[in-house]
C-alpha cells in the first residue's frame, strides 16, 4: 500500500460514521487482525439502473485469507415490508486494531406498536449457500410485551446481504417463526418467517 493510499484511509476511518436509521444497528462489529487500515474504496462501474425499485450497494474492502479483496457494489431490490434502506460497511480503527462492521439492509420505518408483517424478499432462490447467521445484540426492548423480529441473509442476486431484525407488537395468539434458506436441488430456497397460530 502507498503512502498516499494509507493516508486516504485514515481519513476515510477518521470520518464519522454514518448515523444509524431507526436507532443503533442490532449487527455488532468484529475485529479483524489485519495488516492494517483498508485501502481506499474503489470506484465500481455502474450499469443502468435495472428498475425503479432498485437501490446501489456500495463496495467494501473485506479480510480474508490473510489479504484484503474488494466486493463490488450493485443493484439490488431491497426486502418490502416494512421498507428498507441501506447501510454501508465501514471499518473502525482504534489502538488495539480495526473492526468491521457488516452492511445490512435496516428497516427504515418501523415502529414497535405495529405488528410485523413478514418481508418481501425479491430473490428467493439461490445457488450458493447462505453463511451462518450473524448474532445481533438487539437495542432496548421498547415495552414489556414487544416481540423480537431476528435479522435474516437476502440474495441480491450476486452475494448475500443481512437484513437486521427489529422489535414489533405481540400477535395476539401467535408467536413469530423465522424464515430460513432450505436446500433445495443445486440451490437453496427462501421460506419466509410468519406468525404461526401457538
Amino acid at each position: 500500500m502507498t503512502l498516499a493510499s494509507t493516508a486516504i484511509a485514515l481519513l476515510l476511518l477518521a470520518a464519522p460514521a454514518p448515523a444509524p436509521v431507526g436507532g443503533a444497528s442490532p449487527v455488532p462489529g468484529v475485529r479483524m487482525d489485519t495488516s492494517g487500515p483498508p485501502p481506499a474504496p474503489l470506484a465500481d462501474p455502474r450499469v443502468p439502473q435495472p428498475s425503479a425499485a432498485s437501490v446501489w450497494i456500495d463496495g467494501h474492502w473485506q479480510w480474508a485469507a490473510g489479504r484484503w479483496s474488494w466486493v463490488a457494489g450493485q443493484w439490488a431490490t431491497p426486502p418490502g415490508r416494512p421498507p428498507y434502506v441501506w447501510v454501508p460497511a465501514r471499518w473502525v480503527g482504534d489502538d488495539r486494531g480495526f473492526t468491521f462492521h457488516e452492511p445490512s439492509w435496516r428497516p427504515s420505518v418501523n415502529s414497535p406498536a405495529t405488528i410485523h408483517a413478514p418481508p418481501f424478499v425479491p430473490l428467493t432462490t439461490s445457488p450458493a449457500t447462505p453463511p451462518p447467521l450473524l448474532v445481533e445484540s438487539p437495542v432496548a426492548r421498547p415495552s414489556h410485551e414487544a416481540v423480537w423480529i431476528p435479522g435474516f441473509w437476502t440474495w441480491t442476486g450476486r452475494r448475500y446481504v443481512w437484513a437486521s431484525g427489529c422489535w414489533s407488537a405481540p400477535y395476539p395468539g401467535h408467536s413469530w417463526t423465522e424464515g430460513q434458506w432450505q436446500r433445495s436441488g443445486r440451490g437453496f430456497t427462501w421460506t419466509p418467517g410468519r406468525w404461526r397460530r401457538s
